[in-house]
Order: C-alpha cells, then sequence, then structure tokens
C-alpha cells in the first residue's frame, strides 16, 4: 500500500515530478499559501488547503515540499509545529528539476531535520544550517569543487581581448552561423538577388544568380541602388528573386517598416534571407553613425515576419550556445574555437536568429 502524502506546492516543480510521487505516494491533498486560512479549494478531485490548516487534516501523511522555494516551506513548516519526521524534500526526487539537486543525487547529499534545525549530509559529514542564505553558501563551495570553470570566469578580466568582434585575428564567431544559413538556403539564391551594402554573399553563392544589386541606404558603391529600408525612398515593387539581408534591420529602429518593404521587393515567390543578432557586443562603427537598437529572439522574430509574409512562408531558426556566446562577448574569434564549439545548438543561447521566407 502506497504511503499518504500531503504536496507543498501545486505548481510547475510538481508537475515535473508528479509521476515519481506518485509512484510512491497517494496523493491525499495539497497545500498552497494561495488558499485562504480556513478556505478548501478543489481541482481534479482533489482538495488544497493553507498551510496553517495542515494538522487538520491527514495526520499520517508525509509532506512533500514540491517547489523551489522548498527552504521557506520547510522554516514555514517547524513554525507550525509540523513533526520532523513527516517531511519529505522533493528535491530528493527524481527527476532532478536543477544543477544543484543533480549534484545532491550524485554526491550522496542528503537533507534531514532534527530539533527544528536543518542538517546536510555527506557520508558521515553533517552541517547544520539554520538560514537560507547559509545553505547556498555550502552550496556554492560544494558546486565550484565540481566546477572549476566557474574561478576561471570569475578571474576573468571585465575588458574583452578585441572590441572588434576577434576581426584582428581572425574571422567573427557569429560569421559562422549566418554561413551555415545561407548555406542551408543556398538554394534560394538565384536569378536577381540584392545583398545590402556590399557583396559579401553573392560573391560565395554565385553559381545562379543572373543579376546582383546591391542596396545602400547613401547609395555608395557601383551597381548600387540607394535606398532606405525604413522610409521605402528607392524601394522599386516586385523587382528582386533573392534579398540576402544580414545583420542589418537591428540597426534600423523602424523594423516594421523594413519588413514591408523586404516583401515590396520582392517578386512573387521571391525569397528573403534574413539574420540578425540576439547575443552580441554592440558594433561600435554602426552604432555611432546611425544607430544599433535590436537585439532579437525567434519569437520577436516569427511575429515581425508575419506582419507582411504568410505563417506557412516563414521559416525561423537560431544558432549558437554558450561556449560560443561567451567567446564571442570577449572578443575571440572563429580560428580559436573548434568547429565541434560551434556547430553544437543551444535554443537558450541565441547568438543569431536567422528567418526564411517567401512571398506568395
Amino acid at each position: 500500500m502506497k504511503q499518504h502524502a500531503i504536496i507543498f506546492g501545486r505548481g510547475i516543480y510538481f508537475e515535473k515530478k508528479k509521476d515519481s510521487i506518485r509512484e510512491k505516494y497517494e496523493i491525499k491533498a495539497f497545500l498552497d499559501n494561495a488558499v485562504k486560512p480556513g478556505s478548501v479549494e478543489e481541482k481534479d478531485g482533489v482538495k488544497t488547503y493553507n498551510p496553517q490548516n495542515v494538522e487538520s487534516y491527514f495526520m499520517d501523511a508525509k509532506i512533500i515540499l514540491a517547489s523551489n522555494k522548498w527552504f521557506e516551506m520547510w522554516r514555514q513548516l517547524m513554525e507550525l509545529g509540523i513533526e520532523e519526521d513527516r517531511i519529505v524534500f522533493g528535491s530528493e526526487l527524481a527527476p532532478f528539476v536543477d544543477v544543484i539537486e543533480e549534484l545532491f543525487h550524485n554526491e550522496h547529499i542528503t537533507m534531514k531535520t532534527e530539533g527544528k534545525v536543518l542538517y546536510l549530509q555527506n557520508g558521515g559529514e553533517e552541517q547544520a544550517v539554520s538560514e537560507e542564505a547559509e545553505f547556498k553558501r555550502i552550496v556554492r563551495k560544494l558546486f565550484a569543487k565540481k566546477n572549476p570553470y566557474i574561478k576561471l570566469i570569475s578571474d576573468m578580466p571585465c575588458r574583452p581581448v578585441s572590441k572588434r568582434f576577434g576581426q584582428e585575428r581572425g574571422t567573427a564567431i557569429d560569421r559562422f552561423y549566418i554561413e551555415k544559413f545561407l548555406t542551408d538556403h543556398r538554394k534560394d539564391i538565384k536569378g536577381t538577388v540584392m545583398e545590402i551594402a556590399e557583396k559579401r554573399y553573392i560573391k560565395i553563392f554565385p553559381e545562379d544568380i543572373s543579376e546582383a544589386v546591391i542596396l545602400h541606404v547613401n547609395g555608395w558603391g557601383e551597381n548600387v541602388i540607394k535606398g532606405n529600408l525604413a522610409t521605402g525612398e528607392g524601394i522599386i515593387e516586385n523587382s528582386v528573386d533573392c534579398m540576402i539581408c544580414t545583420q542589418t534591420i537591428q540597426f534600423i529602429y523602424d523594423i516594421h517598416s523594413v519588413v514591408k518593404n523586404i516583401y515590396k521587393l520582392l517578386k512573387p515567390g521571391g525569397r528573403v534571407l534574413l539574420t540578425a543578432s540576439s547575443i552580441s557586443q554592440l558594433s561600435l562603427y554602426d552604432y555611432k553613425n546611425w544607430g544599433e537598437y535590436w537585439k532579437f529572439t525567434d519569437q520577436s522574430m516569427k511575429k515581425l515576419m508575419l506582419e507582411a509574409f504568410e505563417e506557412d512562408q516563414v521559416e525561423v531558426c537560431s544558432y549558437g550556445n554558450m561556449k560560443a556566446a561567451i567567446a564571442f562577448m570577449y572578443g575571440m574569434c572563429q580560428e580559436e574555437l573548434e568547429a565541434s564549439d560551434l556547430e553544437y545548438r543551444d535554443e537558450q543561447f541565441p547568438m543569431i536568429v536567422a528567418a526564411a521566407a517567401r512571398k506568395v
């Protein structure tokens, strides 16, 4: 027979652990400070009480702390006079929802309450913890032993080795992702192709290009159209099969007009290949000359593109990871990293956000 349990917390933390909890316990009730004392709420046939009323119900049940705020919950239960052996720390139940829970599991560190004092147990050693700040101090010390890069980053200088994206020594890291995106969409680079300010990528992907056009806000250079994506000046409707617009829109304040004018430029069936910064240094040259206004996520990019393009014609993705982002911010270049360092993609650390969209 399963042991009875009361779950203190009914949010995301519990949702992540509910299957493992239910394997071992029969849930009789929930506790939630959002419920008024003396009141009862019910969800899916299970009642929820204020913790002040916990002693009135299910005296035989364990109380599982199912929240990242477990220390506050534990302190509250101690002040309410709950028996120490009734408390179960949710952090000791799989799956482990953060790096601290994983560390405690891997190092066989457990917690117990005795005499209203919390103890961390590791083998034969015990450490008493009276305040949450003290618990975090102990955790920092344990965590630093297992993660030497914490000390390495702590010792880093505040100034980067380059404020020019490492270009004095090699290729900027973000260009790896831009070129990966364009390579993946090279079949779209065909016919009349427009690029912003220079022929950087037109030269790299020339195979199917019949005409190359450059758009520049000041009209500088050869075979250049003087045009402004924000105001619409010089924009010729239905004139381009493919537009390559890399690392440009973050420098234009009116990004909504930019997307509409890109749509206007494209011929029916034409495509835009667009990239923008998410995690990056500022480009001081651009910042001082015309301003740098935006950083993007895949969500903001998708919403922006849908202001002009139909949803089934828009593809948005992101590139980057924590290591590449740190290296990029520090001013390192591609050549100072391994290819595997750059190829790994972690959606939580997007350096570049890219969109490929087609005009119907």
